[in-house]
């Protein structure tokens, strides 16, 4: 498969990342529960139809439904995957009736597939794997969209309804951020329908720890979570399963614990470096270990940062975390840059899923709660499958000078347009084993 163009070389590579991280995706989308009696497309050309609206970042189902139809996409779509394409209608129609487990239940398999596989063992931090919680909001609605709606109430009683969700990613320090386990933000979260973040995405929070408990039960896990999580709570639930965590200390935080800190002697490190843009890091670290809080002890440490550019301009910055990892001089930059990987939930995951070509605000499946649902987890799969591509040294190596992912996928899609696609070619990844090998 030599001289390929960008677009023949990143379907290639997909395909592979599938075929070798994911040998079973194709037989766990056959065993969906399948709400239908008679079909024309099979129950996984339905699910992977859903996924591939996302792989190829289209946008919305009007979108994909139009690029299938344009000149040798499908036919090149069932070279490359081995299946058919439906119609986006079609998709939709059986997305609203689907179990909503059943997406997530594969999202999860994919998952334990990359364990299993020691695919992201290199990522670990003091032995676990860095999962970062957070929420975000997935659809906004100016009238009720159904009786699960959420909504905040501004002051002059104009109401804006929500539909919220809390994730557990996976989050790396080469930039993956994969979703582990979703939780839906209702009005059991809230008791009522009026949305208040602290205690929703807390409650909320419950549920995705126990959901996180019963699919990954020996996995080494340290969470790292923002201000809304220094309480009890999180730290029960953290104690009880085993799990580290790094977690954001607020000023207005357990303000007792401040008052002992503040009158307490620390460590202190300065430390200096320069990233790989040019920016140098000048950080001043302070720790304090086993302070005592409600009875439980935890470990201090507080970052004050100056990132100078190339041209001289300086950004403050001011990171505190508290965390049961006891804190030395071997491992307290390591403590500081993984309880920042919280950021990467944020920007490779929601903002990359919202502005990055998938669009997850869009409405895909508009009336209905279920298959919006579906759609989501469907996203999901299809997001880890991208992020994977991407992060192999061969994709990677491809974007330089202003050659981006954006342009990489419009070369993708133009491919699959416009390319004669030969099945020989996909039938020699399939037949053949390869060794992915990923960027650190």
């Amino acid at each position: 498969m030599k001289n390929k163009s960008n677009g023949q070389v990143l379907i290639y590579e997909l395909v592979k990342i599938i075929k070798h991280n994911f040998p079973n995706l194709y037989e766990d989308l056959k065993s969906v529960d399948d709400p239908r009696s008679q079909y024309q497309y099979s129950i996984d050309e339905i699910v992977f139809g859903a996924i591939s609206i996302f792989i190829f970042k289209a946008g919305s189902r009007n979108n994909f439904e139009n690029l299938s139809k344009e000149g040798k996409f499908k036919k090149n779509f069932k070279k490359a995957f081995g299946i058919s394409l439906p119609g986006t209608d079609a998709i939709a129609d059986v997305l609203k009736k689907i179990p909503e487990a059943e997406l997530e239940n594969i999202k999860i398999s994919m998952v334990k597939s990359l364990f299993e596989k020691k695919i992201l063992h290199k990522y670990k931090a003091f032995g676990k794997f860095m999962i970062a919680i957070d929420g975000t909001g997935i659809a906004t609605y100016k009238e009720k969209h159904c009786e699960d709606c959420l909504y905040t109430e501004s002051k002059t009683g104009k109401k804006t309804y929500y539909h919220k969700v809390l994730e557990a990613k996976l989050v790396t320090s080469n930039g993956l951020s994969i979703s582990l386990g979703t939780v839906w933000i209702d009005n059991e979260d809230t008791n009522s329908c009026n949305y208040e973040k602290q205690g929703c995405e807390q409650k909320a929070f419950v549920k995705l720890a126990k959901k996180l408990k019963n699919d990954f039960p020996r996995l080494p896990i340290c969470l790292c979570a923002d201000g809304l999580y220094p309480n009890n709570t999180f730290f029960e639930i953290c104690k009880n399963n085993n799990w580290d965590y790094i977690v954001t200390l607020k000023d207005g935080n357990l303000k007792k614990l401040w008052k002992k800190i503040r009158i307490k002697n620390r460590e202190y490190e300065p430390y200096e470096f320069t990233a790989g843009d040019g920016i140098l890091h000048n950080q001043k670290i302070q720790w304090i270990n086993k302070q005592e809080h409600n009875g439980y002890h935890h470990n201090w440490i507080k970052c004050d940062e100056i990132q100078i550019k190339k041209n001289g301009n300086e950004k403050k910055y001011r990171f505190v975390y508290l965390t049961n990892i006891e804190i030395n001089r071997e491992n307290f930059k390591d403590i500081i840059s993984n309880g920042r990987l919280r950021w990467k939930i944020e920007k490779q995951g929601f903002d990359q899923q919202k502005n990055g070509g998938y669009n997850i605000e869009h409405k895909y499946c508009r009336n209905s709660y279920l298959g919006m649902k579906n759609f989501y987890q469907a996203c999901q799969i299809a997001h880890m499958i991208n992020q994977l591509t991407i992060k192999t040294i061969k994709i990677s190596s491809m974007l330089v000078a202003k050659k981006t992912i954006i342009f990489l996928w419009d070369t993708l899609r133009s491919v699959m347009i416009s390319e004669y696609l030969r099945l020989s070619d996909f039938n020699t990844i399939n037949e053949h084993r390869y060794i992915v090998k990923y960027i650190e």
